[in-house]
């Protein structure tokens, strides 16, 4: 909205009340310039009070004699509207001279404008001037109603204007309910009676709801639905919202919390697959098959070799899963408690191929471990602080657990 050209307009004589306040509402929606105007033709007739049809033939009179030109014409759908622009010397004459010196003859405005010096400077015709306008009496200021309109003095519309501050509120609840209805669009079709429901009657409900209730009613539905479909009855949706039946079920029971997750290669990761290591082997290694015997007799295998994998492989079927989740799919370990943590706080960053990351790898060679998995894109994986030296302080902690939840038992 623009102050400066509010004032002008509240100054000009338009000739009819509806013609002055349609003038106004676009003052209201334009700039300083006068530009940037495009309000719906339903949204100047509330403000103006009038109907859409006598919105558009001011409109037409405004184009007429150039108060306003068509910037951009709409579309055809309900929210492309014709984008319009104030001309500012047309809207000065009018704050000057009024209605009928703008819409009257050429000649009439040039005599004004020349009696004045320029068009935009002082008032040289007053709208009280003309015989036919204002009191011409000192009888009380009451003037009988025609059927053309009141010659006496300005037309006084019927009602009174809205307060502004009551149109806002009502532009505001338009905006609720557009809200309610986007939320009703999301939320009813879940509902088992969605097609046969009112949905006038679902859209009052949700209106006379808050949003917070909205949202309680939307989280509690599948609840609601499970309980009533145990007991047999069913209600419509907008009986569900209008009664607030979810608050029939009670506190809604919290939701189970999400297991621990410990990502590959990580500090806690690490943790668990050396305890596995460090407690181990688990089971005993698999006997030779048949056909490795006969290669290893051929000299074509080693037996030492053959026997080392076999118990890699058998000893720690754990670590072995761990490493082809790792490398097949890059997943960690779902779940652990208080104890993995602790022991995953012991833990070290070592980078690829660095001295202590060699020094590891030598470690798991001697002492018959399964190495990890390549690590792809990953600068370094987790190891027990202070590289294969500090193994035998990480196995104490291990054990010292150990032997406590044996006391415990």
């Amino acid at each position: 909205m623009s102050a400066f050209l509010l004032g002008i307009g509240f100054r000009a004589d338009m000739g009819t009340c509806a013609r002055k306040l349609v003038l106004l509402k676009l003052i209201d929606a334009c700039d300083d310039d006068g530009s940037r105007i495009f309000p719906a033709i339903s949204t100047i007739a509330r403000a103006a009070q009038c109907s859409t049809r006598q919105v558009q033939r001011e409109l037409k009179a405004f184009l007429d004699i150039g108060l306003i030109r068509l910037v951009r014409e709409g579309g055809k759908g309900p929210r492309s509207t014709n984008e319009y622009a104030l001309d500012l010397d047309v809207l000065q004459l009018l704050g000057k001279g009024g209605w009928e010196l703008v819409a009257g003859d050429r000649p009439a405005q040039e005599a004004v404008i020349a009696a004045n010096g320029e068009a935009n400077k002082g008032d040289t015709v007053s709208p009280f001037d003309d015989a036919e306008k204002g009191d011409t009496g000192s009888t009380e200021r009451v003037t009988p109603e025609t059927s053309k309109g009141d010659k006496l003095s300005h037309p006084t519309p019927p009602d009174p204007s809205l307060d502004p501050s009551v149109e806002r509120e009502r532009e505001r609840e338009r905006d609720d309910q557009k809200t309610v209805e986007r939320w009703l669009k999301r939320v009813h079709p879940n509902w088992p009676s969605f097609v046969a429901d009112s949905g006038r009657t679902a859209l009052a409900a949700a209106m006379a709801l808050t949003a917070a209730e909205r949202e309680t009613a939307a989280d509690r539905m599948a609840d609601y639905l499970a309980a009533e479909k145990a007991s047999g009855g069913r209600c419509a949706f907008g009986v569900y919202l209008s009664e607030k039946r979810w608050e029939r079920l009670g506190p809604k029971p919290e939701a189970p919390e999400k297991p621990a997750y410990a990502p590959a290669f990580g500090p806690v990761w690490a943790a668990i697959r050396t305890r596995n290591l460090i407690t181990g082997p688990h089971a005993p290694a698999s006997p030779l098959k048949a056909w490795e015997e006969s290669a290893i007799a051929n000299g074509r295998l080693d037996r030492e070799t053959l026997e080392k994998g076999n118990r890699m492989r058998a000893g720690w079927p754990m670590v072995n899963a761990l490493h082809q989740a790792a490398e097949t799919r890059g997943l960690g370990i779902h779940g652990y408690g208080a104890e993995e943590e602790r022991l995953g706080k012991l833990c070290e960053f070592v980078p690829v191929g660095s001295d202590v990351w060699k020094a590891w790898k030598l470690e798991h060679e001697l002492r018959g471990w399964p190495w990890l998995p390549d690590p792809g894109t990953m600068r370094g994986v987790y190891f027990p602080a202070g590289g294969p030296a500090g193994l035998k302080a990480f196995e104490q902690a291990v054990r010292g657990t150990n032997d406590a939840q044996q006391a415990a038992e």
